[in-house]
């Protein structure tokens, strides 16, 4: 019984989330290979310069703005090429939390957060999201500064996946000898092979539509191909842990800890549906609230415990699949990791001040 629940579950996520990766690498793909996307040169160039990073780097962070997945996809297919560093997508990755948070603006948290809590709490409730995943971006941003040389004045070129000319075309060599890809020795130097065009960052635009609809294809189905099957194992075992209890023992920490806290008993309550779903959370955390049972205090504390207890799961269920498919067990486990701590510590944070008001 666990087994065809679990194997049901990972096909039907498959099933949802693929076709929604393909249409973003497709679209993203076929818009770089006609040069469309040189209309965000603005937003880019000052981006990859002032982070270090590269040009695909900044173009994805950007994409997170729209489609948070496509952002990813776009730094696998930049990884896969050795353009870019493990360190490079693994500070990319925090750099995207405030940009990844802003598509779920209209999609969530306006029509959906906002109402249920009432005006006051919900603005208050979206800008400490907000404010975590703003301080994650600037922490990515640290630590790209940190940790890369200067890519920044370097223009994206069309995307493909590793084997084919492309992403490592559009990064000469000698502008920065030192610099590889993570999976590489760090002291190694990597000698991209030079397209013919890559001085050239108007080549994008040269493509004709048929060379752009023929290699967004290719490079979509080569990317589909690894990633669909790693998904759909990783979605699997981690599915049979929840249905045999594995993180169900994470709910019977919230009880101690909110009566350690001396909060409402229903800081509990709201925190532990956010176990089971987010809008039935929001929904029962506004209820109170219009009631008067709970404080706008005590929501907006059991939201974000809500958050912390559940990240786990959440993290594991939907964040680890597709990072481990796009990036390899390793890479992978270490940015859901990374960027899991990271919301962790500063939620505790806020709850901490909180708490003291």
């Amino acid at each position: 019984m666990i087994v065809t629940t679990s194997f049901l579950y990972a096909i039907h996520y498959v099933i949802k989330i693929v076709p929604v990766i393909a249409i973003g690498i497709f679209v993203t793909n076929y818009a770089v290979n006609l040069g469309l996307m040189k209309k965000f040169d603005g937003l880019i160039k000052p981006l990859s310069s002032r982070a270090k990073i590269s040009a695909t780097s900044a173009l994805a962070v950007v994409t997170c703005t729209f489609s948070s997945t496509t952002g990813y996809s776009m730094l696998s297919q930049a990884l896969d090429s050795k353009s870019i560093s493990d360190r490079e997508v693994l500070a990319v990755s925090l750099m995207t939390s405030f940009p990844s948070i802003l598509s779920h603006m209209l999609t969530f948290f306006i029509p959906v957060v906002i109402p249920i809590l009432g005006f006051t709490t919900g603005v208050i409730y979206v800008g400490l999201r907000c404010s975590v995943a703003l301080l994650k971006t600037f922490l990515g941003f640290f630590l790209a500064r940190l940790w890369l040389t200067d890519m920044g004045s370097l223009p994206a070129g069309p995307l493909s996946s590793a084997g084919d000319t492309g992403l490592e075309s559009v990064h000469d060599p000698d502008h920065n000898p030192t610099y590889n890809s993570g999976r590489d020795s760090a002291q190694t130097p990597v000698h991209h092979p030079v397209h013919k065009h890559a001085g050239n960052p108007a080549h994008a635009s040269t493509m004709d539509r048929k060379d752009a609809l023929n290699s967004s294809a290719r490079s979509t189905y080569k990317l589909l191909r690894r990633i669909a099957p790693v998904m759909f194992i990783t979605l699997f075992i981690t599915s049979v842990g929840f249905e045999m209890g594995v993180f169900e023992s994470l709910s019977n920490v919230l009880d101690p800890i909110t009566n350690l806290l001396g909060l409402e008993s229903e800081v509990a309550l709201i925190s532990a549906t956010g176990l089971v779903n987010t809008y039935s959370e929001m929904v029962l955390a506004g209820s109170l609230l219009d009631e008067g049972i709970i404080s706008v205090n005590g929501v907006l504390i059991a939201l974000l415990l809500g958050n912390v207890i559940s990240f786990s799961t959440r993290f594991a269920k939907h964040s680890l699949p597709l990072h481990v498919s796009l990036f390899g067990p390793k890479l992978g486990g270490k940015i859901v990791a990374v960027n899991g701590a990271a919301t962790l510590a500063i939620d505790a944070l806020i709850i901490a001040v909180l708490l003291f008001m």
